[in-house]
């Protein structure tokens, strides 16, 4: 008789939590959905970060450019967001990528693009002096621009550095990056320098305008 009374109360526990857990349920269900998080896609441009983050492609520029490519960059295809692109080979397998994009407007503001630039090679953001401190001018035809110069710390693990050109149109902004090893960056200094200063703006965007029938991708050329 025990044993049958024993049984009974092992069985009505196991029915209480069995209750227990359905009215549990709904509400582990409840605090779930609660958690779900909403993202506003941001309603003007900012910086290059927040509008591939946001799933957004910068329309392609109203008039042409067009840039002198040296003779061993090898292009790449295009993509959505790179309007040029290049691999530049180097010995013992060594290599370089240059990307150029452009974003309309001020693209979210230069320090805040700069200090991008600085954390893909792990260096800590600058402040706004220290970033103009760093930059060289640089001049492509009638446009002005800035150049910059990134390496890694001595102690990063994958050492890599950056050669960043700024140029600045009155409708877009135009970012050219080199990145790749330290020494073979070096190496393609000067190469980088002239490519960005071979680069001619259509007089079209030069004054802003949309002209019609004008490219939407820039013109690589290899005039040498």
């Amino acid at each position: 008789m025990v044993t049958v009374w024993k049984l009974i109360r092992h069985a009505r526990a196991r029915l209480w939590r069995a209750a227990l857990v359905l009215l549990l349920i709904p509400a582990a269900v409840g605090c779930q959905r609660r958690t779900i998080q909403v993202y506003e896609v941001p309603k003007s441009p900012g910086s290059q970060t927040e509008l591939t983050a946001a799933g957004l492609v910068p329309p392609a520029p109203a008039a042409g450019v067009k840039w002198i490519r040296p003779a061993n960059w090898q292009e790449q295809p295009l993509s959505e967001m790179r309007q040029g692109s290049f691999r530049v080979p180097g010995p013992d397998g060594a290599s370089a990528d240059v990307s150029v994009v452009s974003f309309p407007g001020t693209a979210g503001g230069l320090a805040s693009n700069l200090n991008r630039w600085r954390g893909q090679v792990e260096l800590p953001p600058a402040s706004d002096d220290e970033l103009r401190q760093a930059t060289q001018p640089v001049a492509a035809g009638q446009v002005e621009g800035i150049l910059v110069d990134y390496a890694s710390p001595p102690q990063s693990a994958k050492p890599s550095r950056i050669l960043g050109a700024v140029l600045e149109t009155p409708d877009r902004t135009w970012f050219v990056k080199m990145t790749g090893p330290p020494a073979f960056v070096e190496m393609q200094k000067e190469t980088f320098n002239q490519f960005v200063r071979s680069f001619e703006f259509s007089q079209a965007q030069s004054e802003g305008e949309q002209g019609p029938g004008a490219p939407g991708r820039p013109k690589s050329s290899n005039e040498q």
